[in-house]
């Protein structure tokens, strides 16, 4: 077995790293737009039963005041038309969809690094394999980075909470036997 390229092996160690924060960051920017889409969704129906329900009230005539029935009528309008413009505009539903298929090709990546780091500290893997497998994986990452959208301060924030608070990337070799059958399991720790 040849010696292992210790630089080589580095490198690709920081890729992996770089790829998985890309990759939970994508995901946190996912979730941070489909939230927004949800709630401009709830606001605008909310917005829409009022508008209604305020117009049905002037015509059947159950609030008094003529004037202001029309003025409530012509806000509650008004605001519905804003809301509808700024779903027009601001399109959070196709925003998060689209991080979430740029998180989607960054997992294969990741993982495909992962194989690959573990080859070549196995030593199935050469150097020289180990370097055209790390270039087709670069030009993966690349890819994917070329067609994504651009991420917030917000969603880095919380993608490094998620990973190096809440180990959202991360197993205990006993978390890991529990998923797997019985004969598949290394029995590290009662699982």
């Amino acid at each position: 077995m040849p010696d292992r390229d210790p630089y080589l092996l580095a490198q690709m160690r920081e890729a992996f790293g770089r790829v998985v924060y890309s990759h939970k960051t994508h995901e946190k920017q996912a979730d941070i737009c489909f939230t927004k889409h949800r709630w401009q969704q709830g606001v605008l129906i909310a917005l829409t039963a009022i508008s209604s329900g305020t117009f049905l009230a002037a015509v059947v005539g159950l609030l008094g005041n003529a004037v202001l029935t029309s003025l409530t009528t012509s806000s509650i309008a008004l605001l519905v038309s804003w809301m509808s413009l700024g779903a027009q505009t601001f399109k959070f539903e196709e925003e998060s969809e689209a991080h979430r298929g740029i998180a989607s090709r960054l997992w294969d990546v990741r993982e495909s690094y992962i194989s690959l780091i573990a080859d070549l500290m196995s030593g199935t893997v050469s150097n020289a394999e180990g370097r055209e497998r790390r270039d087709e994986l670069q030009q993966a990452a690349r890819d994917a980075y070329a067609d994504a959208p651009r991420t917030s301060s917000r969603a880095f924030a919380r993608a490094q909470g998620g990973l190096q608070n809440n180990e959202e990337m991360t197993f205990t070799s006993r978390e890991i036997d529990l998923f797997l059958p019985e004969a598949l399991r290394l029995g590290e720790g009662e699982a």
